[in-house]
């Protein structure tokens, strides 16, 4: 019996005498995106491309044995996934789901299956967390498919994803690890995107994807710098809001300069991404990022997600009212303060020097006589 065609995805093909390409694999079919490996941007766009252009679900009537999961997500990857703005995190998510589960069928999705799949990404060397992020990928993609016209399913499949991590106490940069990670990028060839995002991410505690999607000019494809009126928009023009809040802030006063000096450079030379390698976007940085911080003797493994963590503690040391640094930084004053309120100087202040009031010391022993008990003895 032949195997079941997996779903289109991406693979990196390599070329004798010439850099590798990321190439669409399509069942037998392979077409060339002509974009090099650091180009993952772009090879992703092209795939959800690929995929809206030709992708068409059957008719099964909802059953679970005779949906592919592969049509399922690529039904979220063409129909929901251009309308957020995570098309490039989802499309990457979804590539080890279509190659592990795209020839299964959805009645094969249950708490077995998907240990299994954290298992075979284990051993692919990712952490359980980035398989957890593979599966919610895969959840969202049955839910929307059992709510959209192409469903209802005659049952909605649970997928069952790793715990969530805890909560790391110290998760953040010291001043001093700070500066010494931007000076071992300075000693680093090309790597001044490195610097730019942990200054920005100490300063604003934006998240590294909205960070990456960062313009000089307004922009519907991401969040820009309004240098004039000292504000930072994290999310493009006429993007819908998301959980993850996006809110306006205002430039920090230390980072002021170095944006003018940036922006100054890059839009002398054309370019509008405020996080660019020699003018083109940046899409991955998780490389760069562990070489700089071996090399400034941390040895710590660390993502540039604690950025925000860095930024959100230097808010609560300096003793930024909470309410205002929860504004600030975009997540909501109730997750400030469980995580990071223990770093504020007035946390448990009060509840610290509270003493309980001096009262008159009571006695104990039989109870004083009455008026009415004295006067029956008198009888």
């Amino acid at each position: 019996m032949p195997r079941r065609a997996k779903g289109p995805r991406l693979y990196l093909r390599s070329r004798q005498r010439r850099d590798a390409v990321w190439v669409i694999r399509d069942g037998a079919l392979e077409t060339s995106t002509g974009c090099g490996e650091s180009d993952v941007a772009e090879a992703e766009r092209q795939l959800a491309a690929h995929i809206a252009q030709k992708w068409d679900p059957p008719k099964t009537n909802g059953r679970l044995d005779k949906i592919l999961i592969a049509d399922v997500v690529n039904v979220y990857l063409r129909e929901r996934a251009p309308l957020t703005e995570s098309l490039e995190f989802l499309v990457y998510t979804a590539a080890p789901i279509l190659e592990w589960w795209g020839a299964k069928p959805l009645s094969k999705v249950n708490k077995t299956s998907c240990q299994q799949y954290v298992a075979w990404r284990i051993k692919q060397r990712v952490k359980k967390q980035t398989a957890r992020h593979d599966l919610k990928t895969m959840r969202a993609a049955i839910r929307y498919y059992h709510a959209s016209e192409h469903g209802p399913l005659d049952a909605v499949p649970v997928v069952t994803m790793p715990g969530k991590p805890k909560t790391r106490v110290g998760y953040f940069l010291t001043r001093k690890m700070v500066a010494d990670r931007i000076r071992a990028a300075r000693r680093r060839h090309r790597s001044s995107h490195v610097i730019r995002l942990i200054l920005i991410g100490a300063y604003s505690g934006t998240r590294p994807g909205a960070i990456k999607r960062l313009r000089w000019i307004p922009s519907t494809h991401g969040g820009w710098f309004d240098l004039d009126s000292h504000t930072l928009h994290r999310r493009g023009q006429g993007a819908p809001e998301s959980k993850k809040r996006q809110p306006p802030a205002r430039i920090h006063a230390r980072l002021l300069p170095w944006l003018k000096r940036w922006r100054d450079a890059d839009l002398a030379q054309g370019c509008t991404h405020v996080i660019h390698y020699y003018g083109k976007p940046v899409a991955r940085i998780d490389k760069a990022w562990a070489s700089i911080a071996a090399e400034a003797g941390h040895s710590d493994r660390d993502g540039p997600h604690i950025m925000r963590h860095t930024a959100a503690t230097w808010q609560m040391q300096a003793g930024t009212d909470p309410y205002e640094a929860a504004g600030y930084l975009g997540m909501s004053v109730e997750t400030l303060m469980e995580v990071y309120g223990h770093h504020h100087p007035a946390f448990q202040a009060n509840a610290a020097r509270a003493e309980g009031k001096r009262t008159a010391p009571v006695i104990l022993g039989p109870a004083p006589e009455t008026h009415e008990r004295k006067r029956n003895k008198t009888r």
